[in-house]
């Protein structure tokens, strides 16, 4: 705490100490001039606030050169308020008890304060509790110390001196140190600093003052009457409506004033009878307003901190909620927060559209609460839902849960359920639930495994050939009955098997690569790309193409599919009939181009045509080799571009014809 107080007071000069002093000294000058016959101990000499606020704006140290010299500037200014060399010896050892009490328990009480070890400014109820209480103590054992020196030194004492010099020590304690302190925190508080005048302006302040005046006015001006508690009300004005530091500056100089005008013997109290039950009432009067000045400024600073504490705390919240909707909303996962009641909390849009709600708001009979099916078909206990678990506090990791959604039928859901910290309020407890909609993920990974076996299936044909045949050379090498004639049929066996699995491997390749390849775009002339197709083949004498208009696709994709559809028509087609394709297209609309390729191939059964652009489905394969993945790249790359394919019986007669579309190439 010493080095922070060092910090905090590091603009604090030595001057300081010399202005205190040098206030202290002619003070104590102006309080030995003659003053009616006002008794001891109740001149207007301010030693019970000054010196606290010597060591608090200093930051020294309660043993230090500072108490020093204050110990030799309060034994001199006694001496010249007229004391006797004892009791001024005395009452400055008094005082710097007083003192140094004062300053240890406001830096233990009040340690936030400025002076006191912090930064703050009184403005808190609590804190000016402490701080009257710090003072009131401090000044009582100040008191006991003066009055018993008193009597040990002069063997005599007034009935009301202790009393007097209590109330005196204590109302300069309350109206100096406080003003100093508030003041010395105000100057030193970095901008923007609160308003001064609170929640008055000019005007009011002008007002407050004129009101005070004529109230301090009239009641010190009719001895006879007791009109000192109307004088409460400007307290009250000033307490309410201004600053801390002018309500502060408002109790001094009442203060002040009220004790000057009792001891020049006017006002109210000084027409008590006796004089010295008078200074009383006044110097207790003063302790009075000063504390309900500062009870109720610093409640009003109170109650505007928490204002203002709420209102960040409503902008915070009002942000943090902003973000959590903001966050939540760009989730692609569902998400619900449910309670046990079944109430919903928490959703997002993504919820809502999985569920089938995205027109209107979701309910709280969540589907993933109703569901009762499990992915794999088997039914679901009620125990099992995923919601029912997180709620009876486990937590559900991927489960894959079907719902009914409206307009769309069964949708897979893989749901994590996560139970969250009970609602204390209400006594319920609540979950977290997160899905996604896996329906197309699962049925990739279904038609994946129906992919992986019939690959196995179709690769382990000719492997087996394979196998065989190298087998059946290996058996007549070791017998030495292996003729030229008997190799050579055994090596075709071999060739024709491998043959078989590089071009299913090939197509596996193609396929892989037909929907995961980006598309590049460019001007693309279907014409030349299907004589360039009919020359590679050699079959210019069977392919023929009327001008078909130009086409906006992916080149390589588009010879896959013509090279595909045009090698079908060579292949398929009864023994002994000559092939013949024919391809022709035209701009159906003004952004798309149709292009049929009929041939008079062996036709395609009326129950296959849609079959045959599925994975491994051969129409024919009893009597013509293949893998069953060509027609269903042709259809992948046709999506691809938007576009459609379908089969169909050649209206020419036998045969049949493709047809598919392609956008149209726009300049």
């Amino acid at each position: 705490m010493p080095g922070d107080r060092k910090q905090q007071h590091a603009l604090v000069n030595p001057g300081t100490a010399v202005g205190l002093a040098g206030v202290i000294v002619v003070l104590a000058v102006l309080s030995s001039l003659p003053a009616g016959e006002a008794p001891g101990y109740v001149d207007v000499y301010p030693a019970g606030g000054l010196p606290i606020l010597w060591l608090l704006v200093r930051g020294a140290r309660v043993v230090s050169v500072d108490t020093a010299v204050l110990a030799v500037v309060l034994f001199g200014s006694n001496l010249l308020a007229g004391s006797d060399p004892d009791v001024a010896g005395t009452f400055a050892v008094a005082n710097i008890l007083q003192t140094v009490l004062a300053v240890l328990l406001l830096r233990r009480w009040c340690p936030q304060m400025w002076g006191c070890g912090g930064a703050e400014p009184l403005d808190r109820p609590r804190v000016l509790a402490r701080y009257g209480a710090a003072l009131v103590l401090a000044t009582a054992v100040g008191s006991a110390v003066a009055m018993t020196g008193v009597v040990a030194v002069e063997a005599h004492s007034t009935s009301l001196a202790g009393l007097l010099w209590f109330g005196r020590n204590l109302c300069s304690a309350l109206i100096v140190v406080t003003l100093g302190l508030l003041l010395g925190q105000r100057a030193s508080a970095p901008r923007p600093r609160p308003r001064l005048l609170g929640d008055a302006g000019v005007v009011e302040l002008v007002a407050a003052t004129a009101f005070t005046v004529g109230m301090y006015a009239v009641a010190f001006s009719f001895d006879d009457l007791p009109l000192a508690f109307p004088l409460l009300a400007a307290t009250v004005w000033f307490g309410l409506r201004f600053s801390t530091v002018l309500s502060g500056a408002h109790s001094f100089l009442v203060g002040v004033v009220t004790m000057t005008l009792t001891v020049m013997d006017i006002g109210p109290f000084a027409a008590v009878e006796r004089l010295d039950l008078g200074y009383l009432l006044a110097e207790f009067y003063v302790a009075t307003i000063v504390i309900t000045g500062l009870g109720l400024s610093t409640g009003r600073d109170e109650r505007h901190a928490l204002a203002a504490e709420l209102r960040r705390t409503e902008e915070d919240a009002v942000y943090q909620a902003s973000i959590r909707d903001a966050v939540i909303g760009s989730i692609n996962e569902g998400l619900l927060v449910v309670d046990e009641s079944g109430e919903l909390l928490v959703h997002n849009d993504a919820a809502a559209r999985m569920l089938g709600a995205a027109e209107g708001p979701l309910t709280t009979e969540s589907r993933l609460v109703l569901t009762t099916w499990w992915a794999d078909g088997f039914q679901m206990g009620d125990e099992d839902k995923p919601t029912v678990r997180a709620l009876r506090g486990e937590a559900v990791h991927d489960a894959e849960v079907v719902v009914q959604v409206a307009d769309v039928g069964d949708r897979v859901l893989n749901v994590s359920a996560i139970p969250l910290p009970r609602d204390v309020v209400r006594g319920r407890a609540r979950a977290l639930v997160l899905f996604r909609d896996v329906t197309t993920e699962l049925a990739h990974r279904e038609e994946l495994a129906a992919f992986a076996g019939v690959v196995a299936h179709d690769l382990r044909n000719p492997l087996a050939a394979i196998d065989g045949w190298t087998e059946m050379i290996a058996d007549e090498l070791d017998a030495g009955a292996l003729d030229a004639q008997l190799a050579q049929e055994f090596v075709s066996r071999v060739r024709s098997s491998s043959r078989r699995m590089r071009e299913l491997i090939k197509d596996l390749l193609a396929h892989a690569t037909s929907s995961q390849r980006d598309l590049e775009l460019s001007r693309v002339d279907v014409t030349q790309l299907v004589e360039e197709i009919a020359a590679a083949r050699h079959a210019e004498g069977f392919v023929s193409c009327s001008p078909i208009p130009l086409v906006s696709a992916d080149g390589v994709l588009v010879r896959q599919v013509l090279d595909n559809l045009i090698g079908n028509a060579l292949k398929y087609v009864a023994p002994g009939v000559e092939p013949k394709v024919t391809v022709h297209g035209c701009q159906t609309l003004p952004n798309l181009v149709t292009i049929q390729i009929a041939d008079n191939g062996i036709g395609i059964p009326a129950g296959e045509r849609e079959k045959i652009f599925e994975e491994f489905h051969r129409a024919h394969y009893r009597d013509y080799e293949g893998s069953g993945l060509g027609l269903s790249i042709v259809r992948r790359i046709i999506t691809r571009h938007d576009g459609t394919i379908m089969a169909r019986a050649n209206p020419a007669g036998q045969g049949s014809v493709f047809e598919f579309t392609l956008p149209s190439y726009t300049d």
